[in-house]
């Protein structure tokens, strides 16, 4: 009996660590993200670190690597959704203090180009050649659509 209630207090204990878990979690990604509604759809473009890559990976291995990958140089999670058909067009540029920068593309889903059905998902990485300086402003250009990012210095620092 002492082994049951000593369980449950552990459980009740745990749930608001869980729930505070889950609420972190989707205030990093809306804090690293930016929305665009393009005619064809929504546009979520987010900026992947330890701690988007926390939110939004669960497998241990993916996890790794994402979070790895983001470490030695900027990359974007893309993802959408198409209200309407469209064509879709794979070309992804940063720009930040006056340089553009072209993303190397990893499709996941529709994101390699060409026609995407009403109703489907979008989702695809984007790596940058090299780090951007997070503490200043840059816009993403996802087929022609654009996004701008400008973290607050407070949400940078680890």
């Amino acid at each position: 009996m002492k082994k049951v209630l000593a369980l449950v207090v552990m459980a009740v204990c745990a749930l608001p660590v869980f729930a505070a878990q889950k609420v972190d979690n989707a205030k990093m990604l809306q804090i690293f993200s930016a929305q665009a509604r393009p005619d064809w759809g929504n546009l979520n473009v987010i900026l992947l670190n330890d701690r988007t890559v926390e939110a939004l990976f669960g497998a241990p291995p993916a996890k790794a690597a994402f979070r790895t990958k983001a470490r030695m140089t900027s990359v974007f999670f893309v993802q959408g959704t198409a209200n309407k058909e469209f064509e879709f067009k794979p070309e992804i540029t940063v720009t930040q203090k006056g340089e553009t920068l072209p993303g190397k593309i990893t499709p996941m889903k529709n994101f390699a180009g060409g026609k995407v059905a009403k109703g489907e998902q979008l989702q695809g990485l984007v790596e940058l050649p090299k780090k951007l300086d997070l503490y200043e402003s840059f816009k993403v250009t996802v087929g022609g659509q654009s996004v701008d990012f400008n973290l607050r210095e407070d949400d940078v620092r680890d």
